[in-house]
């Protein structure tokens, strides 16, 4: 039989029984299928065998036949996915290990630095004769846990082991700054931070900054200086970076910000860091506002301290720079500060000075609000502020007498007449502005601004040279002090100009020459410049540049400075000439500018109108445009380096 009839069989069979079922209503018997096994137990599964079983038997035969147990195997159970939680927590366990490892690489290189920063100090340390093997870090943990805390968890800051200063030096560095220079910065009070056992524990960063300022004046290491400055920046960058706040951290930025380390390129200077950032951490702990009832007496005094002199480096940083002030011109500390030197039995023989100051800068912040909205003769307002700042210094002269019955220190009078300088210098200041609006007009021999504007500028140089400097304390001046000085000096050098010499008598001519000259002596001598590199010296050498320009040599009688001054060599050999001796302050650009002689031939001290000379900016301002205009990373030493941009770099006062 073929497949197709055995397949037409079958199908007519099938329609035979489906019809049958059909009429009888019966259902096709269903088929019984054996149970599967769902699965081996764990002895099967391990054979790679399907379980056997008999009737009515929970066991397996090859389980019963081998004494086994017969375990069904059960799925395995999936690994939960993570939780937000603990996705968190792994993240922190990296962040953990990450910040780890960073700080190890940290040390790695902080280690690395201090073993340059050190050099050679392994060799100074023995020399000096000290205990037996006792390291610095040893000496001043046991010399100063006395107002620590308890010796096991002492830790100095890095400056005492790196730069080896032991606590008799120590102890000298502390005094040469509260001697030396907290009278000309007097931001700190000697009760608070004048006890070196009890700053190092309290304030380490404070500590460092004192030591590293000192050290620019402590003869017996004349290496120490750079070395601690660097430790200073360091400990500056990590309270940055670690976020401490604190009204000592905070003037610790204002010292570094006022006593920077002279650097070889203008872009490296960081004082204006340092003094955002103090003023800025100021304002965080409300030093701007009256001192919280609570707090200490002599504590409350330090805060308005604090607050003042940031105050001050503020407007005067806006002042010499034409930038914005950070702080309001409507301060309420510094409009009500006139008497607060007076409002404790605690305050410091200093504090009548920093007040006076604060006046002095109002009027200076006046003078600049009106000047910008002003529309008439500058010369004319510039006369009036100026003998504003004039009366408001006279008022001050009978309160330093007072005061000074209270305290009589020596260096109360010094400070009284620094104070008196800087009144000179703010009237310069303005008065040059105002001179350089009249150059633009007809202008004699005997307008007023021309004769207050040399008057204000000779002040200045007689007073450092005659009340200050014979104190032997000029050499620690502040590095403002110098621009006060210099531009002083800069300012009358430049009316020996060709154009300008109409205007001044030939026996004035005579005086800028002599004093100038006697000035350039000071600046350069060993008793004022520390080396080569001191902002004085670096001055003084711009000076001389300035009178070299113009062929002007003072006579020999009276170009001798002052007797007992030894000149400072200014250049070593081992550098090369400093630019300020090849290029000086330089004329601005062509405009409509000023003859030296009438046309008329009427007059011969008349300046007037006329094209085609180039024109000068006796302002402090030109100062500023040529650090705004000059390239921020030209190296000072290179020959292509602007000096007056180094002029104005070195005064954040």
């Amino acid at each position: 039989m073929s497949a197709a009839q055995n397949s037409s069989d079958d199908s007519d069979s099938f329609d035979a029984e489906t019809a049958i079922r059909q009429r009888t209503g019966t259902k096709r018997p269903s088929r019984t299928r054996k149970s599967k096994s769902s699965g081996a137990c764990v002895h099967c599964k391990s054979l790679k065998v399907r379980c056997e079983f008999s009737p009515n038997e929970t066991v397996c035969q090859r389980c019963r036949a081998g004494n086994y147990e017969c375990l069904a195997r059960t799925r395995k159970k999936r690994k939960a996915a993570p939780t937000h939680e603990d996705l968190q927590e792994q993240a922190q366990d990296q962040d953990r290990q990450i910040e780890l490892l960073l700080t190890q690489l940290d040390q790695i290189r902080a280690t690395f630095k201090m073993q340059q920063l050190m050099g050679g100090g392994e060799r100074s340390r023995n020399l000096e004769p000290r205990g037996a093997n006792m390291t610095a870090e040893l000496a001043a943990v046991s010399y100063f846990s006395r107002a620590g805390p308890s010796f096991d968890r002492l830790s100095t800051p890095p400056i005492i082991k790196c730069c080896f200063l032991y606590p008799a030096e120590i102890m000298d560095l502390f005094a040469i700054y509260f001697e030396r220079v907290n009278p000309f910065f007097s931001i700190l009070d000697p009760d608070l931070h004048g006890n070196p056992a009890d700053l190092i524990w309290r304030s380490p960063f404070l500590f460092t900054v004192i030591c590293a300022t000192a050290s620019r004046f402590y003869t017996l290491k004349p290496d120490l200086y750079p070395k601690a400055h660097a430790f200073a920046r360091d400990a500056a960058a990590k309270a940055l970076i670690d976020g401490s706040t604190g009204v000592d951290i905070c003037q610790a930025y204002l010292i570094l910000a006022v006593y920077p380390i002279p650097k070889k390129k203008f872009a490296d200077d960081r004082s204006w860091l340092f003094m955002g950032v103090a003023i800025r951490m100021a304002i965080a702990l409300g030093l701007n506002q009256p001192p919280p009832p609570l707090c200490d007496e002599r504590e409350s005094l330090n805060r308005t301290r604090t607050w003042l002199n940031c105050y001050c480096v503020d407007a005067s940083h806006a002042i010499q720079f034409g930038k914005v002030p950070m702080l309001e011109l409507d301060d309420y500390i510094a409009r009500s500060s006139r008497d607060w030197y007076q409002s404790s039995n605690l305050n410091g023989p200093f504090d009548v000075h920093l007040c006076a100051y604060v006046s002095l800068i109002l009027l200076m912040v006046e003078w600049r609000i009106v000047s910008a909205k002003t529309k008439f003769d500058i010369a004319t307002l510039a006369i009036q502020t100026q003998e504003k700042l004039t009366n408001e210094m006279a008022q001050w002269v009978p309160r330093f007498d007072q005061d000074r019955a209270i305290h009589p220190l020596p260096i109360c009078v010094y400070r009284g007449n620094t104070t008196q300088m800087i009144t000179a210098y703010l009237r310069l200041v303005i008065l040059a502005d105002g001179f350089q609006h009249a150059t633009k007009r007809r202008l004699s021999r005997d307008s007023d601004i021309l004769r207050l504007s040399i008057d204000a500028a000779r002040t200045v140089i007689q007073i450092a040279l005659n009340r200050l400097y014979p104190t032997g304390n000029l050499k620690f001046a502040m590095e403002a002090n110098w621009l006060y000085i210099s531009f002083a000096s800069a300012f009358l050098v430049n009316l020996l100009r060709p154009r300008f010499l109409p205007l001044v008598k030939e026996d004035t001519q005579r005086d800028i020459v002599c004093l100038v000259s006697k000035l350039i002596d000071v600046l350069g001598s060993d008793s004022i410049a520390l080396d080569g590199r001191h902002t004085p010296a670096l001055y003084s050498r711009f000076l001389s540049s300035l009178l070299a320009k113009y062929n002007v040599f003072p006579p020999e009688d009276d170009s001798a400075p002052t007797d007992d001054v030894k000149i400072y060599r200014q250049f070593g050999l081992d550098r090369t000439e400093t630019p300020p001796n090849v290029y000086s302050w330089p004329d601005i650009a062509h405009s409509d500018n000023v003859s030296p002689h009438p046309s008329d031939g009427s007059d011969d001290f008349l300046l007037y109108q006329r094209s085609g000379v180039p024109d000068m900016d006796l302002s402090l301002n030109n100062f500023i445009r040529a650090v705004n205009e000059g390239q921020p990373s030209l190296d000072i030493w290179d020959p292509a380096w602007n000096p007056n941009r180094f002029a104005v770099h070195t005064g954040y006062m």
